[in-house]
């Protein structure tokens, strides 16, 4: 195939793009040219790039034209956040088949786990009422081409923090938990957080590409197999990096008073949906298993930030 992926340096399109390009898709990828993807690879070298802003562009109207013009018989969309995104890109194609990236924060807060797809949805904040919105455009109300959505838990992966054992991107907590095992958590620390490994997102992204017939109108999870509690994460680092854990656990009341307000934030959206998902459906339909599971998922990702950034 010629595949069109808009975004592809960024976590996924980094393992994404080379696999394409191995498995003899023809590849062009649409950037702003400001990232390179995190991991060097040579298979690059046969990628057809095109610099473009699409903010800029989507204002002028010519967005979905250019990816268009670019002759794709799929496209593969890691930035659209929007319905009126989509539509754009949707309403300048024509019988292509589009790979969109959702969000689990499409689903709100997790009552039955694992969480599967067809489960009740009931998402909060502007970022997860429009990846549904979105959704449910590709999925349900617009015909012009075929459309599949994959929906990740947090992306981890080498090159960036992945969500931490507090639910945050504190990089205080990983240096503790590396300096003597400790670290504070909000409640008894019982709330999941559900990561994913990059690679297995865009193994995921190429699965529907690749078998469009299972894969047109559906939507699947992308997450590890198993997620972790804040309390296990915390143990499992603590051990990683050689101490035994000292936890200490406080109300949320005295967690958030003593957490920068930002970290807060970030802690209550994740345990406020305490995400757990099930990754039976790409199984049974695609035949596609995760093949990174969830503790070296995190701990490879640490292990990165700590020797390059941390």
């Amino acid at each position: 195939m010629r595949v069109v992926v808009i975004g592809g340096t960024g976590h996924i399109g980094t393992y994404l793009v080379p696999s394409l390009v191995r498995a003899g898709h023809e590849t062009a990828v649409l950037s702003r040219g400001t990232r390179r993807p995190y991991r060097a690879d040579e298979a690059w070298r046969d990628v057809e790039t095109v610099t473009v802003d699409r903010g800029a562009a989507e204002q002028d109207g010519r967005f979905g034209t250019l990816v268009a013009g670019l002759r794709p018989d799929a496209v593969v969309d890691l930035t659209c956040f929007t319905p009126s995104q989509a539509r754009q890109l949707v309403e300048a194609l024509d019988g292509q088949h589009v790979v969109h990236t959702g969000s689990i924060w499409s689903y709100g807060r997790s009552a039955l786990v694992p969480t599967t797809e067809d489960a009740p949805r009931h998402p909060f904040g502007e970022y997860g009422v429009n990846k549904l919105a979105t959704e449910r455009y590709l999925l349900g109300e617009q015909t012009r081409v075929r459309a599949s959505v994959v929906n990740p838990g947090h992306i981890s992966g080498p090159g960036w923090a992945p969500i931490g054992p507090a639910g945050n991107l504190d990089p205080q907590v990983i240096r503790s938990l590396h300096a003597d095992g400790s670290c504070v958590l909000p409640d008894r620390g019982g709330e999941t957080i559900h990561h994913v490994h990059a690679d297995d997102v865009a193994r995921l992204h190429q699965a529907c590409l690749e078998q469009p017939d299972a894969a047109a109108g559906e939507a699947f999870n992308s997450v590890c197999t198993q997620a972790l509690t804040l309390r296990g994460y915390a143990e499992t680092v603590a051990r990683h990096f050689g101490h035994e854990p000292r936890l200490q656990f406080l109300p949320w009341t005295e967690f958030a008073a003593n957490v920068d307000p930002e970290y807060v934030e970030q802690t209550l959206d994740h345990i406020g949906r305490a995400p757990c998902f099930s990754m039976e459906k790409a199984r049974a339909l695609l035949g596609f298993v995760p093949a990174h599971d969830v503790t070296s998922t995190v701990l490879e990702a640490i292990d990165d930030w700590m020797a390059n950034r941390g």
